[in-house]
């Protein structure tokens, strides 16, 4: 038997489909051989031929779909299920016009409308909604009018009535459970769309925070040092010029596909032992890595960037106010597969907690550059007059990185970042400043947190809708009330019918009041099983071996629908539990009137079909279910990754080009140099305030303003510039911009200090004039400036 879980498509829509056409393969089997001995008695005389090729069409197509169902086009398998239902109907047309005469007693059914259910199944499932009820609606009146003409009863008009309501019944049953899977699959659809593109547009601001973060931080360790060096002066021109060409190097080298090679751990430790040689001569390198450690290029260059920031941190500033010789170590250690490098001096310390939030410096530099590092990890511990410790590593397997404080150290997770080389002889105090992160230079969230999103999936359990639900119930109980009392019966088993009729009756609501619930409940499920045994233990047992009405075994029928809702609700081994029951009970009924176990088995044998047909649903859509997750789950990834790609380079193509127009000209003119004017540093100088706006205040560095910015410091004006806003920059920061170019305009000596607010706030942005009149003004959310 095929298994119905085992079905292709890159849908929920699709795979759904597949489902339905699967599971008609082995329903239609089952059905064409319960019929095989009613189809030979009723085969067409004159044309015996074509009665073959109509029964082989009519329940060979089903079984060609359960084949086709997991690998046919989709195209393929709609046309077989719209040529069944017309095959279907051509059938019953041809009998109503041909045939229409009573058949012999006892095999008064025609067997072409034991498989009405099938084609009515198939044409809902491969067309829309309202042509799949009009069909059902359609086959089941036929069927009950050619059952009319076919019977031997005498009231056959009131046997066709029943078998067509009683096959409406069953049938919407099935039609229903189809329309709302498929409504399902489309909404699952729909959702799998609007996720993937949520998780690749998070995905690409994830990629863009990265790159800026990747160029600021080369920015900050190469540019800005270059630049600072070249306007204080001190530095023979030599090594500026070297610097700076190195820099432009660097810039250059960005664009350059990123090599995936990785270097032998003793290659690492050599190429680290040299930096620590270039930037602090006098610290002592303990290398330990082993031939075999293989560690990527981009760790190799995350872990280079990070130790340079701590060793040029520690040269200019641990000695500070010291009143000993600063003794610094660089310990390189294998670590948990991957490898860890610990910067160590004995310098004056500081307490991070006192660092203002507007520097730049370790947040990027070290904290930020391993965090943006898969498998990186960085932290920092540092306390006043006990020296600072810089811990960077990078392992096979992500690690979140976490903050550890220990011997009273102060620990910094994500501290911001932290005073480079320069900036700590900006302040020269003995406690040298490390510069929070603002919420730009915050590191970005790992790629995979980007496609965290759930994605819907298909419910492994359809619900019908409460008015639909409602319906069928009250249809349910109807079509059995007049299968139950329309015929006329010894008024004997009367009471024992009536209270039959009360348990399926019982049920039938017991499973509709809990039509909210996902999976029904063990105890609802037990309920419903003892019900079932009761109502067919009730009925059969004042009835007779010979029954003269055409629905004396209603009960099997109206038990073997309840049980297919078992099985749609989650529930398929009670159901086949419940039908186990069933057959056991009408066996033992059958040997009582003095029957075989044969003719009890031929009572409930043709209902498996139908159980069959549910089951075969409920199972086939879990298991499609929870592989459309994982695919779902894997097509985010993807379109994740791919958005990931095209942001990173575009992103990566604006920034150095925006960095390039700021400050390469001038890197270009020191790396030529062979000596360096006054006019020159000072334009270096400029440059590099420049730059450090662009990186801190992202949502201010717009015209008029950095025009404005650079007069005024070639004013003598003091200006610093700071964003908080992070991801959300207020709406009006056009207007902030423009209102701090105006305060700016108007100043030719102190300070100016202008901040954008975190969102929430009941301002957006604040400036603070130092100056002959000092003054603080705020900009309210829709733009206007006023005093604070």
């Amino acid at each position: 038997m095929p298994r119905p879980g085992r079905v292709t498509g890159h849908t929920a829509t699709e795979r759904q489909f597949r489902v339905l056409c699967t599971a008609t393969g082995p329903t239609g089997f089952v059905f064409g051989l319960l019929c095989l001995d009613t189809f030979r008695a009723q085969a067409w005389p004159p044309a015996p031929g074509a009665a073959l090729a109509a029964w082989l069409l009519v329940f060979g197509i089903p079984v060609l779909l359960g084949i086709l169902a997991t690998w046919a086009p989709l195209r393929l398998l709609r046309a077989l299920a719209l040529a069944e239902g017309v095959v279907f109907l051509a059938i019953l047309g041809f009998w109503l016009v041909v045939r229409a005469e009573p058949l012999p007693a006892g095999a008064d059914i025609p067997w072409v409308i034991s498989l009405t259910g099938i084609p009515a199944v198939a044409v809902a499932a491969a067309t829309r909604d309202r042509i799949g009820w009009a069909y059902t609606v359609l086959v089941c009146t036929l069927s009950g009018i050619l059952r009319s003409a076919t019977s031997t009863d005498p009231h056959p008009v009131l046997v066709g009535v029943e078998d067509s309501l009683y096959a409406l019944l069953v049938i919407s049953v099935f039609v229903g459970l189809t329309i709302m899977s498929r409504r399902g699959a489309a909404r699952v659809d729909d959702s799998a769309r609007i996720t993937r593109a949520a998780v690749a547009g998070r995905a690409a601001r994830v990629a863009r925070k990265r790159e800026r973060l990747t160029i600021d931080a080369l920015v900050h360790d190469s540019v800005i040092s270059t630049l600072l060096m070249a306007g204080r002066g001190g530095i023979p021109t030599e090594t500026l010029s070297r610097h700076a060409a190195s820099t432009l190097d660097r810039l250059d080298a960005l664009r350059m596909p990123r090599s995936n090679r990785s270097q032998p751990g003793t290659e690492v430790s050599d190429r680290l032992e040299q930096l620590a040689a270039e930037l602090a001569p006098d610290a002592i390198v303990q290398a330990d890595l082993d031939e075999s450690l293989a560690v990527p290029a981009v760790a190799v260059t995350a872990l280079l960037g990070a130790v340079g920031e701590a060793l040029r941190n520690s040269v200019a500033a641990a000695a500070l106010g010291a009143h000993h010789r600063v003794v610094r170590t660089v310990s390189v250690r294998g670590y948990h597969g991957g490898i860890r490098v610990v910067v160590h001096d004995d310098g004056v310390g500081f307490d991070p907690a006192l660092v203002p939030s507007e520097r730049l410096g370790i947040a990027q530099s070290i904290i930020g550059r391993m965090e943006r590092l898969s498998g990186g990890a960085a932290r920092v511990r540092s306390r006043p007059g006990a020296g600072t410790e810089v811990e960077v590593s990078w392992t096979p397997e992500p690690r979140r990185p976490a903050a550890i404080a220990s011997d009273g150290a102060a620990a910094v997770q994500r501290p911001a970042s932290g005073a480079g080389p320069l900036e700590a002889a900006e302040h020269p105090e003995p406690a040298p400043a490390v510069a929070m992160t603002t919420p730009d230079a915050q590191p970005a969230p790992p790629l995979s947190d980007a496609a965290t999103i759930e994605i819907e999936a298909p419910r492994t359990v359809v619900r019908l809708p409460r008015p639909l639900s409602l319906g069928i119930l009250a249809m349910f109980i109807g079509v059995h009330a007049l299968l139950a009392f329309g015929d006329y019966e010894p008024l004997f088993g009367l009471p024992w019918e009536i209270a039959g009729f009360v348990a399926v009756a019982a049920a039938a609501i017991l499973i509709a009041r809990t039509a909210g619930v996902d999976q029904l409940s063990s105890s609802a499920s037990i309920g419903v099983l003892v019900l079932s045994a009761a109502a067919t233990a009730l009925v059969s047992y004042p009835m007779t071996a010979v029954q003269d009405t055409p629905f004396g075994h209603w009960y099997l029928g109206a038990v073997t629908l309840l049980l297919v809702v078992l099985a749609v609700r989650g529930r398929e081994g009670y159901a086949w539990t419940g039908y186990l029951i069933m057959s056991a009970i009408t066996i033992a009924w059958a040997l009582s009137n003095g029957l075989t176990v044969v003719d009890g088995v031929l009572l409930v044998v043709r209902h498996a079909g139908t159980l069959l047909a549910g089951t075969l649903f409920a199972v086939g859509l879990k298991r499609s279910a929870l592989t459309l997750a994982v695919l779902n789950r894997a097509r985010a990834l993807s379109a994740a990754a791919a958005a990931t790609a095209v942001a990173a380079i575009e992103e990566r193509e604006s920034q150095l080009a925006h960095v390039n127009v700021l400050c390469r000209p001038t890197l270009e003119r020191l790396a030529r140099s062979d000596d360096i004017c006054p006019e020159m540093r000072a334009e270096c100088l400029l440059v590099e305030a420049t730059l450090r706006d662009a990186m801190r205040a992202r949502a201010l560095f717009v015209e008029p303003l950095v025009t404005a910015t650079r007069a005024a410091r070639l004013r003598g004006v003091e200006v610093t510039l700071l964003d908080d806003s992070g991801d959300h920059p207020p709406v009006e920061a056009a207007r902030v911009a423009a209102a701090v170019a105006d305060q700016l305009d108007s100043l030719y000596s102190g300070r100016l200090t202008a901040r954008v607010l975190p969102a929430a706030r009941a301002t957006i942005a604040s400036i603070v004039i130092e100056s002959e009149d000092n003054r603080m003004l705020v900009v309210t959310p829709d733009g206007l400036l006023r005093d604070a």
